[in-house]
């Protein structure tokens, strides 16, 4: 059946302001566009718009589909300003000798103006208690939780990881980075059927935001990774795109999984530092307000040299978390040692802070850049003070990158953030923190459309409204511009001409 949409705004991304009558779908796909005049007698069905402004389907270029599912099922700590609020919060959730992990606390909100320690939590005695930070590079642990984990003042830090400890050396319940899973480890495994019922919950309300797919990266933190495939392969019907990055611990052995339309594998994910907000993304020079700590790095020089070599040997590419201006020098180092394979580009995501000399060498590489417009709102004023002012040339420099002639995509890092790309958009126009970064409206809707495209690839069949491109379409109620963002609402949102959310009038 050949179905029309048309009466209403319809752009195409495939310029700046490139708007087409109607659009003939068939089977999935865009088959023609042109005028309404031209296509309706080639319609079976006609879905009229009804003024509406319909764009290509928008895709969130970096998130944790899983962790936003498991956001929305349980006690978010980001909107908790203080650490006593927090921990009668938890108190009044916990079951006794049953773990309870949560997380979401952002100790730049709390009124201590500290992180939550395992003596805050002192209270609870016989339950184990892990809340992950905001971030996800740090949690805190009481001390049943540690005890279960066998952790003790004599533990080291393991190769990438601190463990937290108070000035007379004692555990403080901090750990950091690869320091976790010392304490996630033994955390009881998750089943199959619970995540299964956690990706439905996460991609409804993802589809109800606009978004006809995502590219995420969850396949070590829940048992084997054919645990949270299975629950994938089980809940992602037609009707949602899931780009999955493959953990370095479970690239290798997921080398034989064959991708789909709708369930696709994709680079090798690493992680070379931490984060901004716990004093553990890699800098090449000391933090501002804590001169003596230049971040942690995730893996040993020699252990990340092997991974790159490893997907390399496998001729694919690399998706690389990278946040300080020393953690995109050392992956640099590497891919110029290492190259991509012809035809495919690496993946740097967030590059939250870069030096010109970087750029420039960026400049020379097949790379996507991943950004995050939303951190913006999220991290200031606080990161000014982190930073430094002489730091933010190059930081959060969406604007000049995009000028430089990178490819950037758009994403959101729920849950640590709003999965909202209206919001993400927003952040990126509308920049009253670094305004001379803001970019244009259409280099930001182009970011979760063609930008998403372009960092799997996919850009010549999916991120603009063309002939022989995915029939996948965000509908929302009005023109998106600098002042309607905030406002708009999503009332369609269409997969391979199908409509999951939204009313089929």
């Amino acid at each position: 059946m050949k179905t029309l949409w048309t009466d209403g705004s319809i752009f195409t991304m495939h310029a700046d302001g490139d708007m087409v009558e109607a659009v003939l779908v068939e089977d999935g796909k865009i088959i023609q566009i042109g005028t309404k005049e031209h296509l309706l007698p080639l319609a079976d069905k006609v879905q009229s718009l009804k003024g509406a402004a319909m764009y290509p389907g928008f895709v969130d270029s970096h998130i944790h589909l899983i962790g936003h599912g498991e956001k929305l099922a349980y006690l978010d700590l980001s909107s908790f300003t203080s650490i006593k609020k927090i921990v009668q919060e938890v108190s009044s959730r916990v079951s006794p000798h049953k773990w309870y992990v949560t997380e979401g606390w952002n100790d730049n909100k709390l009124v201590e103006g500290r992180p939550i320690t395992c003596h805050d939590l002192v209270s609870i005695e016989e339950t184990p208690i892990v809340l992950k930070r905001i971030c996800r590079h740090v949690l805190v642990a009481n001390t049943k939780a540690m005890e279960l984990a066998g952790v003790t003042k004599d533990t080291p830090n393991p190769p990438g990881g601190l463990i937290g400890r108070d000035e007379l050396g004692n555990l403080n319940g901090l750990f950091y980075d690869e320091a976790q899973p010392l304490i996630t480890a033994h955390i009881p495994p998750v089943s199959s059927e619970y995540l299964k019922e956690i990706i439905v919950s996460s991609v409804k309300d993802l589809q109800s935001k606009g978004l006809t797919g995502v590219h995420t990266e969850d396949m070590a933190y829940y048992g084997a990774y054919r645990v949270p495939l299975q629950a994938y392969r089980e809940a992602i019907n037609e009707n949602f795109r899931v780009h999955i990055l493959r953990h370095h611990e479970a690239f290798e052995e997921m080398q034989g999984e064959k991708s789909s339309p709708f369930i696709e594998f994709g680079a090798m994910k690493i992680f070379v530092d931490g984060s901004l907000g716990g004093h553990t993304a890699l800098l090449s020079e000391g933090y501002s307000d804590a001169p003596n700590m230049k971040g942690v790095a995730v893996h040993e020089s020699e252990k990340l040299k092997d991974l790159v070599k490893l997907v390399r040997k496998y001729n694919e590419n690399i998706a690389v978390h990278v946040i300080g201006d020393k953690a995109t020098e050392i992956i640099l180092d590497l891919i110029e040692q290492y190259p991509a394979p012809t035809g495919k580009k690496d993946r740097l995501i967030h590059v939250n802070v870069l030096r010109s000399d970087l750029v420039k060498r960026m400049q020379k590489l097949p790379l996507v850049l991943d950004i995050q417009p939303i951190f913006v709102p999220s991290d200031f004023p606080w990161v000014i003070e982190r930073l430094g002012k002489d730091r933010l040339t190059w930081a959060y420099a969406w604007k000049s990158l995009l000028h430089a002639g990178f490819e950037c995509s758009g994403g959101s890092d729920s849950p640590i953030e709003l999965a909202d790309p209206l919001l993400g958009m927003n952040a990126a126009v509308n920049n009253s923190y670094l305004p001379e970064q803001a970019i244009t409206v259409f280099e930001a809707i182009s970011l979760f459309t063609t930008g998403s495209a372009k960092a799997i690839g996919k850009e010549d069949v999916r991120g603009k409204i063309r002939s022989g491109f995915d029939a996948d379409f965000t509908i929302v109620d009005q023109i998106l511009t600098r002042d309607t963002f905030v406002t708009a609402k999503v009332i369609k949102t269409i997969v391979s001409g199908e409509i999951i959310f939204g009313i089929d009038e």
